[in-house]
């Protein structure tokens, strides 16, 4: 039975952006917790610490977090006090470098293995289109590898192949119309976790391939992490044929711990993508690598040929949001209070569905956690279509109906925040005992 209150004022709010906004949002991906369950729409008002509240007062703790940028917690006042004195001295001037962004690269450079130098940015999919575009520059091939279920942003040899129909599968799945077909021709589509599937492209290809794309840990279908020997597999093969390994770290950046999943699985890329968790909410990407490839955006005289420009790169606002979250998130141990909490979300979610007798099955890495409905476990996109996505979404519009936040979309993992209670954790537990007995019903 739903607690919340209705939402006529979201309804009128969304009338009044259709009129002026393409069907009231500003980002496609926003539909996935635009309605209730009844489909009326829903907005947030206010956002705090792990807690949201909608237009008509009702309250929810977040483990959707933005999509992954809130790491922290929502309005972390130590990021905006920072922010806004830094951007009280100095906002945007367009021409050389500030002591704040050479100290935001440095603290980046200090904790990420493989990051040699830092670029920034302003979103994950430009410094995505300039990492395989920098492999092409160095290697002068023009293949990409990147696999099915992986996302990678707007930029269209990657704009495929991501939350894929069964029919779709093993040719081309393009999620947006307006691309060229030539801008997708050479870029090839594996199984993740398929290390056999990558060496057999490499023995076609080899010479033509350019770089290998992945994220290191599937997030954006769910919670998928690497199968034992897969990512220093894919550095074996990478490194014997010449081409460059670049990790997608855009969710997993800071996010699994200050050196991202390459630290954890002690493998390095040479290219390392990451956005979300660095700056906990404000707008701030980067590339990062070994120096060899990062000297190529060296402008004239001063290094290589690849183009890397951005009026609003390393913008003062999101360097000293960098810097700050940085240091908050080492302050407050925060990847040891996600391993705690996760763990204990993790272990009663389980205790739960064995309760009920329902089969299901809870798969987890670093700050990140997702519970299934079927035979587990998911190590790769194929193993989604075997699982019951009806229920799966079912369970989730029962948490959201209890005020915990966990988007109905199948199949989206869960993302902690820094500032869940104690009592906000048990409110999750006893909500989710709640929701997985009904949907056993």
């Amino acid at each position: 039975m739903s607690n919340q209150q209705p939402h006529a004022e979201s309804a009128a709010l969304i009338e009044r952006a259709k009129r002026v906004t393409p069907g009231g949002i500003n980002s496609t991906s926003r539909t996935q917790m635009m309605e209730d369950r009844q489909g009326n729409p829903v907005c947030f008002e206010e956002a705090s610490g792990a807690e949201l509240v909608d237009r008509s007062g009702n309250r929810y703790v977040d483990y959707n977090n933005g999509w992954g940028p809130i790491i922290l917690g929502h309005c972390d006042p130590d990021v905006n006090e920072a922010v806004a004195q830094a951007t009280a001295k100095r906002d945007i001037v367009g021409m050389s470098t500030s002591e704040l962004e050479v100290r935001a690269a440095e603290l980046v450079a200090e904790r990420v293995p493989s990051a040699d130098k830092v670029q920034f940015g302003t979103t994950g999919s430009e410094v995505v289109a300039h990492a395989i575009r920098t492999a092409r520059a160095v290697t002068g091939r023009e293949k990409i590898i990147k696999f099915q279920g992986n996302y990678h942003g707007w930029y269209d040899p990657v704009a495929l192949n991501y939350i894929s129909e069964p029919e779709n599968l093993g040719q081309h799945d393009l999620i947006t119309t307006g691309m060229l077909p030539e801008a997708t021709e050479e870029t090839i589509v594996l199984p993740y976790n398929d290390l056999a599937a990558v060496e057999a492209a490499f023995e076609e290809h080899g010479d033509d391939i350019a770089g290998v794309i992945l994220e290191p840990v599937a997030h954006d279908m769910g919670c998928v992490p690497p199968v034992d020997g897969y990512l220093q597999g894919l550095r074996d093969v990478t490194d014997d044929h010449g081409a460059l390994l670049i990790f997608d770290e855009i969710i997993t950046g800071f996010r699994h711990g200050m050196g991202g999943v390459q630290e954890r699985e002690g493998v390095e890329p040479d290219l390392t993508t990451m956005a979300k968790a660095v700056a906990n909410g404000y707008p701030v990407s980067l590339l990062c690598g070994k120096d060899e490839y990062m000297r190529q955006f060296g402008p004239g005289a001063r290094g290589g040929s690849v183009y890397f420009a951005g009026t609003y790169n390393a913008h003062t606002g999101g360097m000293a949001a960098v810097v700050e979250t940085i240091t908050q998130l080492e302050e407050r141990n925060v990847h040891e209070r996600f391993e705690e909490v996760r763990t204990t979300l993790t272990d009663a979610i389980r205790d739960h569905l064995a309760d009920a007798g329902v089969e299901g099955f809870v798969q987890e890495y670093g700050g990140v956690f997702a519970t299934y409905f079927g035979e587990g476990p998911v190590t790769k996109y194929r193993d989604l279509l075997d699982l019951d996505d009806e229920k799966f979404t079912e369970y989730r519009w029962e948490m959201i109906d209890r005020g915990i936040l966990m988007v109905s979309k199948f199949p989206r993992a869960n993302l902690l925040n820094a500032s869940l209670t104690d009592e906000q954790v048990q409110e999750t537990i006893d909500a989710a005992g709640e929701a997985i007995r009904a949907v056993s019903e």
